[in-house]
């Protein structure tokens, strides 16, 4: 036989088929062609991967990557932390069709667009006006909504944009929290609220178990109580340590209330002096971006970086505590499904792409097995988004695994090696939207793979009880 590419060796773990086991795998005209021991036939190239995982590529429904953040970069860097398919969460759609048309890293692509009060809508729309906003973004090729707490939405907005999507049958992510909550355990509370009965997609809830209104750990236990009684809502968690905020300071104190709040939580000063000494010490980050990655600077030269940009710049602070990382990553319902049943991680053009290698340090503690978390990491967020396809190697979206370092080796995408060796080769992007989108993504990037939402787990429910 003669194949495109040759795995040799690897352990091949793929959970929707039942499959753990030291394999080659073979792949030609863009399909996974045969699974097996010492497979015979000659390919145009091949990968000895003894001693490594080769498990289904990353499906990651939360991360951003439009022109405007850096979405060049968040390509190559989702590359090589192993993801084949992607959900944007910031949006214009119009934005992450540029990024992917002029820095594509050959991924499956797909993008909701942020609805600010005053910005995409008026704080206080009619329900005709959100019908008119969400048509404007299936025709720009996105495939729903995320409502954005930065400038906060007021409660009875929130609940209607919500039931509008639903009704619309269109995907709706929200950061919890409105003008009369935060974005905390009781902003979580009053959005699923708020929801009622609705389909919504709970972005990073972890990120509402920092301990801002009691202990972490409790506050994660919350969560998992929420939604519980929430069975129709879709939550997911990321792993890394450390947020992204904002590191402008106006008047001598941070912009950001929260970044004062978290500088005075680790005992700096909530001030602009206060952020210089926390990045001179490392605790603070800054984020630099480069044309295919985004470098954290401290010490003198974050410090330089950031003064030099009159403070406005991204950072990075180690503000999402392990215990409810931990807890909300591996949480069990009694039936043995999971309370957060995908692992995502807000990462992209952001630094925080570490699925593969936190996940991994889960499975060495016994909080997840192998399967579990490639079924969290991959599979799972497949049937959410509607592809059921993917999430398996069939498809040839693959990613190899080194287990002693925790990284990725080698990313496959659609049958195309898009990084390997410490390069990203991968080229293009398999934009994922609607029919109504369908012009708008022919005409920016080609395609487009169509999706049908009214059959994804997101409706359905398929995967939400993984």
């Amino acid at each position: 036989m003669e194949y495109d590419i040759l795995l040799r060796g690897g352990r091949v773990i793929d959970p929707a088929a039942g499959v753990d086991q030291i394999a080659d795998v073979a792949i030609a005209g863009g399909r996974v062609e045969a699974v097996g021991p010492e497979l015979a036939g000659h390919a145009a190239t091949v990968i000895d991967v003894t001693g490594r995982y080769v498990i289904p590529g990353l499906v990651d429904l939360h991360v951003h990557i439009p022109e405007h953040m850096g979405g060049g970069a968040g390509h190559a860097m989702l590359a090589r932390a192993g993801v084949t398919t992607a959900l944007d969460l910031s949006g214009p759609a119009a934005g992450v069709l540029t990024a992917a048309a002029r820095s594509g890293a050959g991924l499956h692509i797909a993008a909701v667009e942020a609805f600010r009060p005053d910005a995409q809508l008026p704080a206080r729309p009619t329900r005709a006006e959100i019908r008119r906003a969400v048509d404007r973004v299936l025709a720009a090729g996105g495939i729903g909504v995320k409502l954005h707490v930065d400038k906060g939405w007021e409660p009875e907005p929130t609940g209607m944009i919500i039931d509008e999507c639903n009704r619309a049958g269109v995907w709706i992510a929200s950061h919890c929290g409105t003008t009369a909550t935060a974005s905390d355990i009781v902003g979580l509370r009053e959005t699923l609220a708020l929801a009622g009965d609705n389909r919504l997609h709970v972005a990073h809830v972890n990120s509402y178990c920092r301990g801002d209104v009691e202990d972490a750990g409790a506050e994660a236990y919350t969560a998992v109580e929420l939604l519980r009684k929430s069975p129709q809502v879709f939550a997911e968690s990321y792993l890394a340590e450390i947020n992204g905020s904002n590191g402008t300071c106006v008047d001598g104190l941070p912009k950001n209330k929260r970044v004062r709040a978290w500088l005075e939580g680790a005992g700096y000063p909530g001030t602009e002096d206060g952020l210089r000494r926390a990045i001179r010490a490392g605790w603070a980050q800054v984020t630099r971006m480069e044309p295919d990655d985004v470098r954290l600077l401290s010490g003198d030269e974050g410090v330089a970086y950031w003064e030099a940009a009159e403070t406005a710049t991204p950072i990075c602070l180690p503000v999402n505590p392990a215990i409810s990382r931990l807890v909300l990553g591996s949480s069990r319902r009694a039936d043995g499904s999971f309370d957060v049943p995908a692992l995502a991680t807000d990462g992209g053009a952001f630094p925080r792409n570490v699925t593969v290698s936190a996940g991994l340090s889960m499975v060495e503690w016994g909080l997840l097995s192998l399967a579990e978390f490639v079924t969290k990491a991959s599979w799972t967020p497949a049937r959410i988004l509607g592809l059921p396809g993917k999430g398996r190697l069939a498809d040839a979206d693959l990613a190899v695994v080194d287990p002693l370092s925790r990284a990725v080796t080698t990313t496959i995408s659609a049958g195309q090696v898009i990084w390997h060796q410490g390069a990203v080769l991968g080229r293009g992007t398999r934009f994922l939207s609607t029919e109504r989108g369908a012009a708008a993504v022919r005409d920016a990037c080609g395609g487009p793979h169509l999706l049908d939402l009214a059959a994804s787990g997101f409706y359905t429910g398929d995967g939400l009880a993984a």
